[in-house]
């Protein structure tokens, strides 16, 4: 509970103090999702939709790809996804040649994120495998207060908006 006088910090804003991304950044848009498996197509959806216009067709295709294991991670494997009415942040930024996006959750207390070895019999397990082949770079952020954040670069060639 707030005390008067106090003001709401989001996740965006926490991450954002303790990351050196953001200070070279623009800043397009956050969001906070449900963490449900079902929330990943609706933060697809919401990420294109911000980006289509302003980025290549092919960087696009790769980012809405990245994000969906990597939000699909953040829903399995974190607090967020095993808490009631737990939630998802995504936050995307863009410079000349970059698209940054962070995916922000609840941390947990039994897991950080990692690339695992490759099982050919798994149906998962593959998804920061594919943000490390995809991705420019790639890494993650833990933080007691902001919870975990990762996030990835791809090259973005920007397009002008109509």
């Amino acid at each position: 509970m707030k005390t008067p006088g106090q003001t709401a910090v989001c996740r965006y804003e926490r991450h954002q103090a303790i990351s050196t991304h953001w200070a070279t950044l623009h800043l397009l848009g956050h969001a906070e999702f449900s963490a449900a498996p079902t929330a990943v197509a609706t933060a697809r959806q919401w990420t294109r939709d911000l980006l289509t216009g302003r980025t290549s067709d092919l960087t696009l295709d790769d980012v809405a790809l990245l994000l969906s294991e990597v939000m699909t991670n953040a829903v399995l494997h974190s607090d967020s996804g095993r808490t009631p009415n737990g939630s998802v942040m995504i936050c995307i930024g863009t410079d000349a040649t970059t698209v940054h996006i962070e995916v922000i959750d609840d941390g947990s207390a039994t897991s950080l994120p990692f690339i695992r070895a490759g099982d050919l019999d798994s149906d998962g397990g593959r998804g920061l495998l594919l943000v490390d082949l995809l991705a420019t770079a790639w890494g993650t952020h833990q933080h007691d207060h902001a919870g975990n954040a990762v996030w990835f670069h791809l090259p973005h060639t920007p397009t002008p908006r109509n």
